[in-house]
């Protein structure tokens, strides 16, 4: 089920954005816009940050979305809710997540989630994407790696200033734990 449910949000991430003219002007009726609502809400909830996606459950029925599943707390149930209200062509919302605190979700209990590792390849390119834009530095020459937030810096950089440069660019990315700084100052 969670296979097919990613699968299912990661096309609708593509389809949104290969097609924002669709995207913003809906004219669909019936099925199609029932399903078009919940490809919008699937995608939103699986963008939020605070949510784990995969174990929150969506159906949408003439414009009436239904919630269920597990959520660890109120704030987190209540955050479901007021992202499906805010989506466009919501009637209504019927909140049946049931709250439990100790909830572990599959991906948690595999010790291995899709959001960290999303935020490990995004924290990797995008540092590598700022180093090359920065004209202090030497971007082929630095290697980045990310695991589990904890950024590695190796290679080889012209001076004590770039290489402080580096590690204070890392340590200031989003998502970033910590910063192994492994880069050699070569004159």
């Amino acid at each position: 089920m969670n296979t097919k449910k990613a699968l299912i949000t990661a096309m609708t991430v593509t389809a949104l954005s290969a097609a924002p003219v669709f995207a913003a002007e809906n004219t669909w009726k019936g099925e199609a816009n029932d399903a078009w609502i919940d490809g919008k809400l699937e995608t939103a909830l699986m963008l939020n940050g605070e949510l784990n996606n995969f174990e929150i459950d969506t159906q949408v029925n003439k414009g009436m979305v239904t919630l269920t599943g597990d959520v660890n707390s109120e704030t987190e149930k209540d955050l479901a809710g007021q992202i499906a209200q805010n989506i466009e062509g919501v009637g209504d919302v019927k909140n049946e997540l049931m709250i439990n605190p100790d909830h572990k979700s599959d991906m948690e209990t595999a010790g291995s989630s899709f959001a960290r590792s999303w935020h490990d390849m995004t924290i990797t390119a995008g540092l590598n994407m700022e180093f090359a834009a920065n004209d202090d530095l030497e971007a082929t020459e630095i290697d980045v790696d990310t695991d589990k937030g904890v950024v590695t810096l190796q290679g080889k950089v012209k001076s004590d200033a770039a290489k402080d440069l580096a590690v204070e660019m890392a340590k200031g990315y989003d998502n970033v734990v910590s910063v192994e700084d492994n880069l050699t100052v070569v004159q």
